[in-house]
């Protein structure tokens, strides 16, 4: 069984002050890496607090802090090679020792706008609706075809940001409640409900996190706001562990 926990960068509204794009990403993993990848995780969150002497108030070190010195970066006293240096050992850790693959959503609201140009729907909810149904259809494509490699039904559950939960939980239940026995593995998908986790208790959704942040870059280029800028090689390795990156 495979464990996906998703993180989001932007925000899902549709105003003309909200952000251009709202991008899901996802880390998944099989249930058997999940105690090596937590404290691989964990060892190196504690490596960097020691080596530059940081305290968390919140339990967690976000993407965005990493690259703009915010948060708990912020007044540290850390040099821009610095916050490169734990922006990249991160994004190495990812490539070259967590058994993960990233899946990522990129959803353009100028696109889905022009779709309703006279709204009579609430297009908040909606545009939710559909980023929501298109990133788990894909997901779920996904381990249907790994079920079909692995001949054996591939199942996974979610993990998502507990601020989030109102707009989630319900949209996840449809997908729960298919069941086609007529089909060769009428098993495969996503189980249960979806395990809400406050961000700063999970190493894996701040994980999700930090890969939403470099999402993000990947769209939209480096903010003003950046101290650092990931190498191509790096990114170029990231990609090899992504299972898809579809930009609507």
């Amino acid at each position: 069984m495979e464990l996906i926990f998703v993180d989001e960068s932007g925000d899902d509204g549709v105003q003309a002050s909200s952000s251009p794009f709202y991008i899901l990403t996802g880390a998944a993993l099989d249930d058997i890496y999940w105690k090596e990848s937590f404290w691989k995780l964990r060892t190196f969150r504690e490596s960097i607090l020691k080596k530059y002497g940081l305290k968390l108030r919140t339990g967690e070190l976000k993407g965005e802090d990493i690259f703009q010195h915010e948060g708990i970066l912020f007044n540290s006293g850390l040099l821009p090679s610095d916050q490169r240096w734990i922006g990249e050992s991160f994004l190495q850790l990812v490539c070259d020792e967590l058994r993960i693959k990233i899946f990522v959503y990129v959803k353009s609201k100028r696109g889905f706008l022009l779709r309703y140009p006279n709204p009579r729907h609430n297009l908040e909810k909606l545009f939710r609706q559909e980023i929501w149904r298109e990133y788990l259809s894909r997901y779920e494509e996904y381990l249907l075809n790994k079920s079909q490699e692995t001949h054996f039904p591939q199942t996974a559950m979610l993990f998502y940001d507990k601020n989030q939960e109102k707009h989630v939980r319900g949209l996840v239940r449809e997908f729960n409640i298919k069941f086609d026995e007529q089909n060769r593995f009428p098993g495969a998908g996503l189980i249960e409900d979806v395990f809400f986790y406050k961000s700063e208790t999970s190493l894996f959704i701040q994980l999700a996190d930090f890969l939403s942040s470099i999402s993000l870059r990947l769209v939209q280029g480096k903010s003003k706001k950046d101290t650092f800028e990931v190498s191509s090689h790096l990114l170029e390795k990231l990609g090899a562990k992504t299972a898809f990156f579809i930009r609507e």
